[in-house]
């Protein structure tokens, strides 16, 4: 048994987005109560933090989920460990659980839904929007080659599989979601203060673009499973700002495609001055994992090469 977690402080805040009027032409409706013309608040992200009683390291880290999924994904695993969120917490840090804009707790813009449904705009007018279907989470995070047929070495619990499915949440993916969301990261960098930033997947573009507008503020970025080049790309004027910070990417097993990006984007960086580790985990000897490292059997494993990276690099522990 693990001993109690003690916290000295937790709750919630926002940051970013604006609030905008919506009349009746955007979906409002004047005769309901539910769903009025008004100034409506959007673009903004929502976090849940704990900070420990036994806080030993000062730079909160902020964490980023991927698309498809909330800060809940770094909370309990499928199979009823503790997530990332806690094992960072009893090590000493103060973390955040972000949601990023327009999913989760940050709620959604649905003026052009409900003008759509009202027939005042066009169906081509309704935001894109993703959800993972269970077929597709089995594949595309690696957890097997096909749907119900893991591989032999996997890490993902899926026997457990059940219990993570109800986690997947619509994404909207429209392209001006991403300077929304860069725009209310830094918002939040801003409320929080110095801080490290861990990103995953999707979120890892998304980190790399926030942290370029505020070098002095983020101290490292922990980047999970994110490939530059499968997300989009950072321009070159960003560079000498990223430069500065530390980063560290960690890719699970058969991903031989991130590893490359990876050590590109590395050595793009590293022209400027820039210090990227890239730790593919099978080479060093870790193998079976998939896309969602911080819910798979070995998760404490991942975790601590993380943490101990940032230690290192972060607060010069040996």
């Amino acid at each position: 048994m693990k001993p109690p977690l003690v916290v000295a402080r937790q709750g919630s805040i926002e940051a970013g987005g604006a609030l905008a009027y919506r009349d009746c032409n955007d979906g409002g409706d004047p005769e309901s109560t539910r769903w009025p013309p008004g100034h409506v608040h959007t673009g903004h992200v929502a976090a849940t933090f704990q900070y420990p009683a036994d806080l030993k390291y000062p730079f909160p880290i902020l964490f980023n989920p991927g698309g498809g999924h909330t800060a809940r994904v770094y909370d309990t695993t499928p199979d009823g460990r503790e997530g990332w969120w806690t094992l960072f917490l009893r090590e000493g840090c103060a973390v955040y659980g972000v949601d990023r804009v327009n999913t989760g707790r940050a709620g959604a813009e649905v003026d052009a839904i409900n003008a759509a449904r009202l027939g005042r705009a066009p169906a081509s007018a309704l935001p894109a929007i993703n959800r993972y279907a269970a077929e597709s989470c089995w594949t595309t995070f690696r957890w097997g080659p096909r749907f119900g047929e893991p591989f032999p070495d996997t890490q993902f619990p899926v026997e457990s599989a059940a219990n993570y499915y109800p986690q997947l949440v619509p994404t909207y993916r429209d392209p001006d979601e991403a300077p929304k969301m860069v725009a209310a990261l830094v918002a939040l960098i801003d409320k929080v203060g110095p801080c490290v930033l861990q990103t995953w997947s999707s979120s890892g573009l998304l980190g790399y673009l926030a942290a370029a507008e505020r070098p002095d503020l983020v101290k490292a970025v922990l980047a999970v499973e994110s490939s530059v080049s499968a997300f989009g790309n950072i321009p070159d004027d960003a560079l000498p700002a990223l430069a500065r910070i530390p980063i560290l990417i960690v890719i699970g097993d058969r991903a031989r495609d991130r590893v490359e990006a990876s050590r590109v984007f590395a050595r793009r960086l590293s022209t400027h001055g820039g210090r990227v580790s890239v730790d593919p985990l099978p080479e060093a000897g870790i193998f079976g994992n998939g896309h969602t490292l911080m819910l798979e059997r070995n998760n404490d494993v991942s975790m601590r090469r993380v943490f101990d990276w940032m230690r290192r690099e972060v607060y010069g522990e040996a």
